[in-house]
């Protein structure tokens, strides 16, 4: 039986459907570097940092899902990013933490890497975002209720569009044992639901902005009605509150399997089918080597030293089971990469900001 994370796993995919998404991801992502660097406002590139952060803090805490106690999802994420990025920095953002979480955790297969790029990061920045956008309309000061709706259906739409792709890309690579409308059926079901919570949070998280910040949400406001509290401190709650969710609200999250796990194995493993072959010996060296060169492999203490393959049962396991899941290995793992994430996304955000005030200064010259 494959043990998956929250990401795609590579014995989902063949190496040659790996490589070919591996290459449309790469190629994607600095498309997106490129028109995120003259989209983005200098204001808002601090938000790429802080509210990558905030992602991967948030996509630690697993919720369980509404008519279904068994199974549990968690944030994805992308929709936000778009809303308060624009779908190009989204995109970035998302990029990197996945790589994140790939090498430091091995959450997500390395040859699975483009697939999870393009699923958790490209089709919900670019579909959730258009439905956004569309569904907000042209209005520069668009009343709450409108936002926030537009903001819910996007999640729902993305998150489900993103989970689609699994199915397929799994078919294309040959190992599927089930038939592929079964799996895609599944994975969008449970995939809807994960949006629907997904986009309450998108929703609270968009309220807080609107009241103390409006306009890093893209709403107007008349001269007279400034922004409540200054960016500093609003980067600051975003930052505390991150570290807060994966360093101890991360004990409390649900210990069920999430939205892929259970389709993969709960639900169509736990029928009796066999739902993946995939004898590849160039994926089961990839795992190998995942699993000797992540330094936290599933945000737990590593059982061998790095560099060793670590034994089956060695070292202390936590007992998934309880609940609250009081790990201080898992809070150190979530705090660690909460802050590395931030520290890789500061650079684009850095080299952004540098490319507005060069910008500006050449301006200034000519004028």
């Amino acid at each position: 039986m494959v043990t998956l994370a929250m990401h795609m796993a590579n014995e989902l995919l063949t190496p040659a459907v790996a490589a070919v998404t591996l290459v449309a991801a790469a190629v994607i992502v600095a498309v997106a570097s490129m028109r995120a660097a003259k989209m983005l406002s200098s204001q808002n590139a601090p938000l790429m940092g802080v509210m990558g952060a905030f992602v991967f803090a948030a996509q630690m805490i697993n919720f369980t899902l509404p008519g279904m106690p068994g199974t549990s999802g968690h944030l994805g994420g992308g929709v936000l990013l778009a809303i308060l990025l624009g779908p190009a920095a989204g995109i970035v953002t998302i990029t990197g933490i996945l790589i994140v979480q790939c090498l430091l955790f091995q959450d997500g297969g390395l040859l699975a890497l483009g697939c999870n790029i393009v699923n958790m990061g490209v089709v919900p920045c670019l579909l959730g975002w258009g439905l956004y956008r569309l569904l907000l309309g042209r209005a520069a000061a668009p009343r709450a209720w409108r936002q926030y709706l537009a903001a819910w259906a996007a999640c729902t739409v993305g998150v489900a569009g993103g989970a689609a792709l699994v199915p397929v890309e799994a078919g294309v690579s040959g190992v599927l044992r089930v038939p592929l409308a079964d799996f895609l059926q599944v994975m969008v079901g449970v995939h809807l639901l994960i949006g629907l919570v997904e986009g309450a949070i998108t929703f609270a998280v968009l309220a807080y902005l609107r009241r103390v910040r409006p306009n890093a949400v893209g709403v107007v406001l008349p001269v007279a009605s400034p922004d409540k509290v200054g960016a500093k401190a609003v980067l600051g709650s975003l930052v505390a509150t991150a570290l807060l969710l994966s360093g101890i609200v991360s004990w409390f999250a649900s210990t069920h399997p999430d939205g892929l796990e259970w389709a993969y194995q709960e639900h169509l493993a736990g029928g009796g089918r066999t739902v993946v072959d995939n004898p590849s010996p160039a994926v089961a060296a990839v795992d190998e080597w995942q699993a000797k060169w992540s330094p936290m492999s599933d945000y737990t203490k590593r059982s061998a030293p790095l560099g060793q393959q670590p034994g089956a049962t060695e070292g202390p396991q936590p007992d998934k089971g309880a609940w609250p899941n009081v790990d201080g290995w898992g809070s150190l793992a979530g705090v660690v990469g909460t802050l590395i994430t931030a520290a890789v996304l500061y650079i684009p955000a850095r080299l952004i900001r540098r490319r507005h005030a060069a910008a500006a200064a050449t301006t200034a010259v000519k004028t």
